[in-house]
């Protein structure tokens, strides 16, 4: 009866955790079910500590704790696995020495060595079904460890498109207000419109990464400027602005607008699994008057009130999943209220 447990406690082991892993690093389509549970808390764990102590510095732990759980977590798993598959028969392992059956502690010594591909003389598989299962599992384990490093390489380069897309936004301007009067030269916006085209295709290349490799998400940025929540934010209430607030830019929708679906095509992309209804409404406040000053023409009437709302709640959302808020977009006359939920 113990055999039978072993066995089926082994291979449902190895199947989901088989599973969870080439789902996670070479489907393309999110994280598994395991993976995502794991990012989930301890995200959940950084996030906590951030709105605790109000401080980023821990964060730059956040992506390396990320990976380092979710490594250990598939290596770990799968090497219990074995470990259960070869306890379900007493001799499935030798002592090649003196021929007799494996300790348990001796077949969990085993299996590690089995799945690091390193070999070891001393332990020998007892017969050829169990060659061939061992056989099997050290090329698992070299399938395993091959395929997480691919993984590993192609996460660092989503991160750092990552920072370089936040960096081209920031130096359009660290505030909505910034990123529209460092456009605007006197008649138009085509300083905006212009390099419209170069990050859509940047936003297009982020949310695919994000996609196919959302560990991306959990790689925090301290610095504001590195932080693509912030300024993808800014950049999308720019575009708001223009939209709602600033008069004569018949224009600006024609030529802004392939922009705003890539955000909007990112915003749906982390939606389900980054993105959690905001505990509490912004009412956001635009410091028009910099507008002003800039030669940049107000209308109070062209504003928007449901049409932004609605993506402000989102963008709240998004700003939360990454321990930021709307503070940090507008950093004055912020008024905070709780949102009626009934």
């Amino acid at each position: 009866m113990a055999s039978e447990m072993y066995l089926a406690l082994g291979v449902l082991l190895i199947i989901a955790i088989a599973g969870d892993f080439f789902y996670t690093t070479v489907s393309f389509n999110g994280a598994g079910i395991l993976s995502r549970t794991i990012s989930t808390s301890i995200a959940a764990i950084f996030l906590w500590v951030n709105r605790k102590t109000d401080s980023r510095v821990l964060f730059k732990f956040s992506g390396m704790t990320h990976i380092l759980a979710l490594v250990i977590a598939w290596i770990g798993l799968l090497w219990l696995g074995l470990f259960l598959l070869l306890m379900s028969d007493p001799s499935s392992v030798l002592h090649a020495p003196s021929q007799t059956a494996a300790s348990a502690a001796n077949k969990f010594y085993f299996s590690g060595y089995v799945l690091s591909t390193l070999g070891n003389g001393q332990y020998i598989p007892n017969g050829k079904s169990w060659q061939v299962i061992v056989a099997a599992f050290s090329f698992a384990g070299f399938i395993f460890i091959t395929t997480a490093m691919t993984y590993l390489m192609n996460l660092t380069s989503a991160v750092i498109h990552k920072r370089e897309l936040s960096l081209f936004i920031s130096n359009l301007g660290e505030t909505p207000e910034e990123i529209l009067s460092n456009s605007y030269n006197g008649t138009n916006f085509k300083r905006l419109t212009r390099l419209a085209p170069d990050l859509q295709q940047m936003i297009n290349k982020h949310s695919q990464n994000h996609y196919a490799h959302p560990g991306v998400h959990y790689f925090y940025s301290i610095p504001r400027d590195e932080s693509l929540s912030v300024n993808l934010t800014n950049l999308d209430e720019a575009i708001t602005l223009l939209e709602t607030r600033v008069k004569n830019e018949t224009l600006i929708d024609e030529d802004l607008r392939p922009l705003r679906n890539a955000i909007d095509k990112f915003l749906h992309t982390i939606q389900n699994h980054f993105i959690k209804t905001p505990d509490l409404e912004i009412e956001c406040k635009p410091d028009f008057q910099h507008l002003k000053q800039s030669g940049i023409s107000i209308d109070n009437e062209l504003f928007k009130e449901n049409r932004t709302n609605k993506r402000r709640i989102l963008l709240s959302g998004l700003l939360q999943s990454s321990g930021w808020s709307w503070k940090d977009i507008y950093k004055q006359g912020q008024n905070k209220k709780q949102t009626n939920k009934n």
